[in-house]
């Protein structure tokens, strides 16, 4: 078994992945796109408490760019890691350098989560890092259901899945009910992340533009309504924390959820 590095060293480990994913960047969008990177200290903080995948493969899906999968190499250099998203297009195109420069191995797959193309019982472990919420933008909470569904399936009997996203922890319950998953765990932690007007202001906006690319609307005009509804939201939110707090934090703390596959 491969000795798992410190915590120093997966954040050395995140500012050099961090300094490459950012290259060429101005100063603003540095800071903006930087936060995929270890997202304020939370991706670190969730490994850290996930029970090691070391006993069969590991499957992390709608994995996105790769970031928590690479977070899940460094603190378990020894796990089996299958990443599976609907596209690797676009943005997502990055992944398998993202993983390269974090020196992660991963096995990549290309499917829909709500149709996963594994066997009953194929993983030993799961998770599942912000990908929930697109599915939710992108096919409401009946894709999310369907989404957990699938993990449960292919999980084998005392399986472990961990689920992390912004949702509240009795949401998160709701979605899991009738399933055959226990929660055996729950948490939340905040970003480490402080931002004043000039950053906060461009992130409301691509942030806008990240919630139509994960709309998935065909339609122009429906796709600017959705764009406008979005920033206006955080808009709104964005002035309430500049006014409370002085600063903002782009996402609320994100809540953990362990659940084991009881058949």
């Amino acid at each position: 078994m491969s000795d798992r590095p410190d915590e120093a060293t997966i954040i050395e480990r995140e500012d050099h992945l961090r300094a490459w994913f950012t290259r060429g960047a101005d100063p603003i969008l540095e800071i903006i796109d930087g936060l995929d990177i270890g997202w304020g200290g939370v991706q670190r903080w969730a490994t850290g408490r996930m029970p090691p995948p070391t006993v069969g493969p590991h499957l992390d899906f709608a994995c996105g760019y790769g970031t928590f999968l690479a977070q899940l190499g460094w603190r378990f250099p020894e796990a089996h890691l299958v990443g599976l998203n609907i596209d690797y297009q676009g943005p997502h195109a990055l992944i398998r350098d993202l993983l390269d420069q974090g020196g992660v191995d991963a096995e990549l797959v290309q499917a829909d989560a709500r149709r996963m193309p594994f066997a009953d019982g194929a993983f030993a472990s799961a998770s599942c890092f912000l990908g929930l919420q697109d599915i939710e933008i992108g096919f409401g909470q009946a894709g999310v259901r369907t989404t957990l569904a699938e993990a449960a399936r292919v999980l084998h009997l005392g399986g472990v899945l961990t689920l992390l996203d912004e949702f509240p922890c009795d949401q998160f319950d709701r979605l899991l009910e009738g399933l055959p998953l226990l929660v055996v765990k729950h948490d939340e932690h905040p970003l480490d992340v402080r931002w004043g007007r000039q950053v906060a202001e461009r992130a409301s906006a691509l942030y806008a533009e990240g919630w139509v690319a994960q709309a998935r609307v065909d339609d122009l005009a429906a796709q600017q309504q959705v764009y406008r509804e979005a920033h206006a939201h955080m808009r709104e939110q964005m002035e309430e924390q500049l006014q409370e707090k002085g600063y903002y934090v782009p996402f609320e703390p994100i809540r953990l959820v362990i659940a084991r596959e009881i058949g």
